[in-house]
């Protein structure tokens, strides 16, 4: 199989101007539809997919045919350079200065949550039969009390405690690449950067957990979660947040909410359980 030169079409603009050059990479791991590459710290992932997914946090996108040639010639753990914008793996080059930019963090500039939209997201969420991870559907999770919702409440306090707690129960918890409970902690921090009600204590209990020597939950999960704490969040939970902040009509935040939820097996509903459940609780205060 000849070496080929393959373009990206999209990147995250923060991998053009991160140090992500002054470190050596492996690929992670690979699926059907994406594959991810790991810095030798283990402590950044890079998600590399088609233009067929919405923009990720740390992502590049290439079209369809470029991708599954480079999927078919990489190997797990296989060593990757990268130097000049161009990742170098040992059968292709692949050139990320035609990619055009994009950004995964979420504008604070004029953000603030309109009453109106909250009402008509918490009035369409009533009807969502989709299940958590939790087993409890969307409509049962915003009105009854669980484990989960529990944790989220307690995420919720200004009590350290209660927070660490809350985290304990979380983070981790449940099956898949992305754990139920992190996804949920994913959107209780995406709600408090909408509610512009960010903490400092919770975020230096979560780190601390993160960046332990011996994580308690996924590679994978891990980034995302990282991610939330900069504010950096895939293309439909931006849009959501969006939305949430102009006079939205009711077909609009149901489109995007459909978006978010269709997202992984469970991943986009827990996250959506997190995100709404911290504005019932926040967004009163």
């Amino acid at each position: 199989m000849k070496i080929l030169f393959v373009n990206a079409c999209f990147i995250d603009q923060l991998l053009l101007i991160d140090n992500a050059e002054n470190q050596k990479w492996q690929v992670h791991s690979k699926y059907k539809n994406s594959f991810n590459i790991q810095d030798e710290r283990k402590q950044q992932l890079v998600v590399i997919t088609t233009t067929n997914y919405p923009f990720m946090p740390n992502g590049i996108y290439l079209q369809s045919d470029d991708f599954l040639h480079v999927l078919s010639t990489i190997k797990i753990e296989e060593q990757i350079t990268w130097e000049q914008n161009c990742l170098h793996f040992s059968k292709n080059h692949l050139l990320l200065t035609h990619g055009k930019p994009y950004s995964s963090l979420v504008d604070k500039a004029t953000m603030s949550l309109l009453e109106i939209s909250q009402k008509k997201i918490f009035s369409y969420s009533k009807s969502l039969i989709k299940e958590t991870g939790s087993h409890y559907s969307l409509a049962q999770f915003l009105k009854e009390t669980n484990p989960f919702k529990e944790a989220i409440v307690a995420l919720c306090s200004e009590n350290q405690l209660k927070q660490k707690l809350g985290l304990d129960f979380l983070i981790g918890r449940g099956m898949g690449l992305t754990p139920s409970g992190d996804d949920m902690i994913v959107g209780h921090l995406a709600a408090r950067i909408l509610l512009d009600k960010e903490c400092s204590r919770l975020t230096e209990l979560l780190l601390t957990e993160l960046l332990a020597e011996q994580s308690v939950t996924t590679d994978i999960s891990k980034h995302y979660l990282l991610c939330g704490l900069s504010g950096r969040f895939s293309e439909p939970v931006l849009k959501l947040i969006e939305a949430l902040t102009t006079n939205s009509t009711e077909e609009k935040i149901e489109k995007i909410v459909k978006t978010v939820i269709s997202v992984g097996h469970t991943s986009g509903v827990d996250l959506l359980a997190g995100f709404l459940t911290t504005i019932q609780i926040l967004g009163t205060k």
